[in-house]
């Protein structure tokens, strides 16, 4: 989430891209497609982070799964979203990380009025009735070498949703050395090897990070959100993708406060994005959309489509007939010449109010269903689902729920399992070293995932899932035993906007990241 300050090389750059002078990309209409929007889920890294939650908020009716790495609470901004002009404000509340702004905590006050405003805005219409926010999966990533968003930014965001979700659906992974980037399995099976080391900020913003326990392999983020979201998973390598990126033009859906058509440039938004649809997709078959937001300059003016071919979620989309858009922000800048596009230098989504300058006499707008970028990005998935045809559910085979770990913290185990018909209840059991096996919870049948947690670091755990029936005894899985991660050590990074660069908390740069 880089506010940095432009040098005259690079501030001609982005006026160059302003101007239109860039060579077009030859884009197609987005495709018409049989998707069912009530199985939409999202991401989002940094700003992406602050916009998914934004967008899983505004239309949680809708939205299952959210997952955010390195973001804050939604509304974080507060009243500093007023016309966009309190952004220093705001970086000073929601990110934390640069000594030049220093901190504003995010108190119990502030998270309560972060939390009445939904409440609010979900009372009058401006965004979906927060009681959809109890039937959502949430997955929250905070690298322990970040300081960009640092850890009290991405805690908020954690107990914001505490006041809506039920705690046995959030979970929150904050043990790996990462720093401020999308941790991707998938950008190592690149031949250009494009990764980032885990620790580093900076750069395309993807890191490659090994998990722990170290035997794990390579964290993938992307296969661990999208598993707690929709359940057991079959991921490809990269080299055996069945489909290929696509561009598509955004102008169709960007809009005016009126409702009228407007160039991406004047919401800050790119001309054109990227979609992933898997050959099946293709075929008319039924599936689902992930929508999957870069972070501040990832956009594909700064790194063409790296972020969509690296960020890891084509590789498990291609066989779960999923579709991944990856709408586009966009550098912009405002000049006397061009008075009526915002000022958002580094292609960040829209987080604090910049598209609702001199407009709104209320602050957050951008964070409800009439929002610029919302309205735009949410009428790409209404094109993308309207050859939608209603599927009457097929009974399974399944007689017992297959039981998985798909992802593991210091504190927490996240466990999905495969649906059985008739089932129901599910039943979770725990058992540790020299403890007999207990139960820890009662699930309804329309759950099949759980993040247990208030568990300890580096010690291991067996579960079984059992699927209980109305009439006859229970279905059980097999056991799956996990061991948790390390705890992070103590770790305090900071970043300069200003100079793009890691520093210490007296403003000097510095290379030393926490091991």
């Amino acid at each position: 989430m880089n506010f940095v300050s432009l040098s005259s090389c690079s501030a001609a750059l982005r006026l160059v891209v302003l101007l239109g002078i860039t060579p077009a990309l030859q884009a197609a209409e987005l495709p018409e497609l049989n998707i069912d929007l009530k199985q939409t889920t999202v991401s989002g890294i940094s700003s992406g982070a602050f916009m998914a939650v934004q967008m899983g908020v505004a239309h949680s009716a809708d939205v299952k799964g959210v997952a955010a790495t390195a973001g804050g609470p939604y509304f974080c901004a507060l009243q500093d979203a007023l016309g966009g002009a309190g952004v220093s404000r705001a970086i000073r509340r929601c990110m934390q990380g640069d000594p030049d702004y220093g901190v504003t905590p995010i108190t119990a006050d502030t998270l309560a009025q972060m939390q009445a405003a939904a409440r609010a805005w979900s009372a009058r219409g401006l965004i979906d009735p927060v009681d959809g926010l109890a039937g959502q999966s949430v997955w929250l990533f905070h690298g322990y070498n970040d300081g960009i968003v640092k850890k009290p930014a991405n805690d908020a965001l954690r107990d914001w949703y505490q006041g809506f979700t039920p705690a046995s659906q959030v979970f929150y992974k904050d043990d790996l050395n990462a720093g401020h980037a999308q941790i991707s399995a998938a950008c190592a099976d690149a031949s250009s090897g494009s990764c980032n080391p885990c620790a580093q900020t900076g750069g395309k913003f993807i890191n490659a990070c090994a998990d722990k326990p170290a035997a794990s392999g390579l964290y993938d983020a992307a296969g661990a959100a999208l598993q707690l979201f929709y359940g057991p998973l079959q991921r490809v390598v990269t080299a055996q993708l069945g489909s290929s990126l696509e561009t598509f033009e955004q102008q169709p859906f960007t809009k005016d406060r009126q409702g009228a058509p407007v160039l991406p440039i004047r919401l800050a938004m790119g001309d054109t994005g990227y979609v992933y649809v898997p050959q099946a997709c293709k075929a008319g078959e039924p599936c689902r959309l992930h929508i999957a937001f870069h972070g501040c300059m990832q956009d594909a003016g700064s790194i063409g489509n790296q972020f969509a071919a690296g960020a890891g979620f084509n590789e498990w989309a291609d066989k779960n007939r999923i579709v991944v858009l990856y709408p586009q922000a966009r550098a912009t800048i405002t000049t006397p010449a061009s008075s009526s596009v915002p000022t958002n230098p580094m292609g960040c989504w829209d987080w604090w109010g910049y598209n609702d300058f001199l407009y709104d006499t209320s602050a957050g707008r951008y964070a409800q269903k009439g929002g610029a970028q919302i309205g735009a990005v949410w009428r790409m998935a209404t094109r993308l689902a309207a050859r939608a045809v209603p599927m009457e559910a097929v009974a399974s085979a399944v007689s017992m729920p297959a039981l998985q770990v798909v992802d593991r913290s210091a504190s927490q185990v996240a466990l999905v399992w495969t649906p059985v018909p008739a089932a129901t209840a599910y039943r979770v059991l725990r058992a540790t070293a020299g403890a007999a096996e207990s139960d820890v919870a009662m699930l309804p049948a329309s759950r099949t995932s759980f993040v247990d947690g208030a568990l300890g670091p580096d010690s291991t755990y067996r579960y079984r899932v059992s699927a209980v029936f109305s009439g006859g005894g229970p279905a059980s899985s097999g056991v799956v035993e996990v061991r948790t991660a390390t705890s992070a050590p103590a770790c305090d990074p900071y970043f300069s906007l200003a100079k793009n660069t890691a520093v210490t908390k007296s403003k000097r740069p510095t290379m030393q990241t926490c091991p």
